[in-house]
């Protein structure tokens, strides 16, 4: 029987899926809604009914979504409270002793200016537990209760409880939330032993915090997605949401711990352009989506990176959880070119979204955008934007940028629209270039060595102008590219991560408590993935790791476990080592050691997806669909050109195409500078490369 899965995935201005099945691999977009959940229900309806497929035979439905990042960073979602051990009220206030800027007196702590939770909404409970889980004050449960009455009396929805030291012993915290959920059943409450079972509490009473937050937003916000599903029919069908750390996740699991979302949308981008550098035998990439709103970056050294917990941060606060490495910053095609009071010029992070959008797409949007600038310098052709579904009106673009950005400064670069619309895209590259040196060059990754993969509607536009910044040589764009991160949801296996902190002397730790905690966190692994229906002696694969520090050190690294037999600890300190010579470039001998975390990652594989192959055909002439002027060169020195133009549907596998050149796509459109070459793969991925000429 065939097997049918969907992928929607929610941008900022675009809703994004595409549909898989033996034979079968179609896509369609359509704009984001105010609620997100209709536009990708709707989404998913209308591919089923645009290809003739019964929405029962829909096996699974794959999501990525950004509605909790959405409601962090707007300081929005459920009215929460906090239930802490008696001291410890404004641990969530005091935060680190690091600041962002040291020496500005100025600058406000986002936790401080905008906390989670109100400081009238923390209660301290009389209750302590001290390493290594020993009781010395028992839970006052009365407390707990008249606590929660006076949260529940003040509107509070959701309920944090944090207490001290919990991740060693849980049960305060687990009898906590019987009771609330006993006298309170309508209240949700988020344990910090269930959300992030380890020390540190500032990180760890914050994320907790953020998932009570988050919880009934998710929670209502997929109700209605799969109310909307099943009034179209789909309610047979599975339902998994992508996690921050690439692993998708049930739907019961994620209204548990929404905190796990947070980098949803950007996780299935960096899983689709590692699926199409596989494709392609590339190893070393840059990956660049770019959408309407945002561009997403990441690094993929040949394997996939994950966030360092002291960096793991979303909307500058604490968020220790599982996270793809991937740095997001405001620029996408409907980010906003304006002037500052000072007459700096600046490109986002400003967006006009998908309503009103951006001036040419004739919505009402007055503003210059990107796109606006695309159009205007002849890179993008109004008649066939998304298929030719909008008409763009290449005057609004025009117009807006009259408007808003000639003869405010007396600057050269502002004296035409064409020279206006250059300099808006230089300083939209130049703020990804930033953004990928930091991910590259300070990090010790040299992007001469990478081939940078841009997808997104808008990355193909701008992603052979960035290499040719960052001296790389190499560009791939996947097929369908603006609908890239939708595939990358099939390509994510189904995972679950646990942990625990054990915070002892690696020379001394007892053997069998280090066995019988691993146990613990397999079962729990095991039992998330059984409750999805999976078969877990067939199909899930559980992998051990643990966090260990130098003592009096800061921060841990995290390396492989392979259990306690032999001179295991010989074993686990030689990786430490190894690691900490490549991370910091030397190691402490005879440095005792601290066996910090141990983590439980249980995973399962996702149906195999293998995209469709491209017919070999070099005759790219049969793909030429005309000629237009482009404007290339700089702000300073524009050159127009006339270029051929390119329809990628009938582009085949061997063609080679000699920049300047455009290709046009229904998604996006993939711009070839002129002296570089592009070649389309059997994958569907078009190769860039730079012949020198440039």
């Amino acid at each position: 029987m065939t097997t049918i899965q969907i992928g929607v995935d929610v941008g900022g201005t675009n809703t994004d899926v595409v549909m898989i099945g033996d034979d079968m691999e179609v896509t369609h977009k359509l704009p984001t809604t105010v609620d997100p959940s209709e536009s990708s229900a709707v989404g998913v309806a209308e591919i089923a009914e645009q290809h003739a497929i019964d929405p029962a035979d829909i096996d699974t439905v794959l999501h990525g979504t950004t509605v909790g990042t959405n409601a962090l960073i707007e300081n929005e979602g459920a009215r929460t409270g906090m239930l802490t051990t008696e001291g410890f009220r404004d641990a969530i206030h005091i935060g680190r002793h690091r600041k962002l800027h040291t020496f500005s007196i100025q600058f406000e702590q986002p936790q401080q200016a905008n906390p989670i939770v109100p400081r009238r909404r923390r209660k301290t409970i009389s209750e302590r537990i001290y390493p290594p889980g020993e009781v010395v004050r028992p839970l006052d449960e009365d407390e707990v209760i008249e606590a929660t009455q006076e949260l529940v009396d003040d509107g509070v929805e959701s309920i944090a409880v944090c207490y001290l030291h919990s991740y060693l012993d849980t049960t305060h915290e687990d009898r906590t939330k019987e009771l609330i959920q006993d006298q309170f059943p309508s209240v949700t409450v988020s344990t910090s032993n269930e959300v992030v079972n380890q020390f540190r509490e500032y990180e760890r009473f914050t994320t907790t915090a953020i998932n009570a937050r988050l919880a009934p937003v998710m929670s209502n916000y997929l109700d209605r997605f799969e109310r909307q599903l099943a009034d179209f029919g789909f309610e047979n069908a599975d339902i998994l949401i992508m996690q921050s750390s690439g692993g998708m996740a049930s739907v019961r699991e994620v209204t548990r711990k929404p905190i796990t979302t947070l980098l949803s949308g950007p996780a299935g981008g960096v899983l689709s352009g590692q699926f199409s550098g596989e494709k392609a035998d590339e190893e070393k990439l840059i990956t660049l989506d770019m959408g309407g709103t945002s561009a997403d970056i990441s690094v993929v050294p040949g394997r996939l990176l994950e966030r360092d917990a002291r960096d793991s941060k979303v909307a500058n606060y604490p968020t220790v959880t599982q996270m793809l490495d991937v740095e997001t910053i405001g620029s996408g095609g409907g980010s906003i070119a304006w002037f500052d009071q000072a007459h700096g010029f600046n490109v986002g992070p400003k967006s006009a979204g998908a309503n009103p959008g951006p001036a040419a797409m004739n919505r009402g949007g007055e503003r210059p955008t990107v796109t606006d600038a695309q159009v205007v310098l002849g890179r993008i052709d109004p008649d066939a934007f998304l298929g030719g579904d909008v008409e763009l009106k290449p005057e609004l673009a025009r117009e807006a940028i009259e408007n808003h950005l000639l003869d405010v400064v007396d600057q050269e670069q502002f004296s035409t629209v064409e020279r206006a619309a250059l300099a808006t895209l230089e300083v939209a590259n130049s703020n990804m270039y930033q953004s990928i040196r930091e991910q590259t060059i300070r990090r010790g990754y040299d992007p001469r060595e990478y081939t940078l993969v841009g997808f997104g509607g808008a990355g193909p536009m701008h992603t052979v102008d960035l290499a040719e910044e960052l001296d790389v040589s190499t560009v791939l764009i996947p097929p369908s590219p603006g609908i890239a991160s939708a595939s990358g949801l099939l390509t994510g296996d189904v995972k679950y991560d646990n942990q625990v902190t054990v915070s002892q002397r690696l020379s001394t730790v007892n053997a069998n408590e280090v066995d019988q905690r691993f146990e613990a966190l397999v079962e729990r692994g095991t039992e998330q993935l059984r409750g999805d229906g999976i078969d877990v002696d067939e199909r899930a694969t559980l992998t051990k790791l643990v966090d260990m520090l130098y003592e009096g050190q800061g921060y841990e690294l995290t390396v492989e476990f392979d259990g306690t037999d032999g001179d295991w600890r010989e074993r686990l300190r030689e990786r430490f080592e190894e690691k900490h010579e490549v991370e910091y470039g030397h190691y402490f001998e005879d440095d005792p050691i601290e066996l910090l975390n141990l983590r439980v990652s249980a995973s399962a594989e996702s149906i195999p997806y293998e995209p469709q192959t491209v017919d070999s055909n070099d005759d790219v002439e049969a793909a030429k669909t005309g000629e237009s002027t482009v404007v290339f060169g700089t702000s300073s020195n524009p050159k127009p050109q006339t270029v051929a133009r390119y329809d990628r549907d009938h582009l085949g596998a061997g063609g080679v195409i000699e920049g300047p050149a455009i290709v046009d796509e229904f998604d996006s459109t993939v711009v070839i500078n002129p002296g570089w070459n592009a070649e389309v793969l059997e994958s569907g991925s078009i190769r860039l490369t730079n012949d020198g000429g440039a």
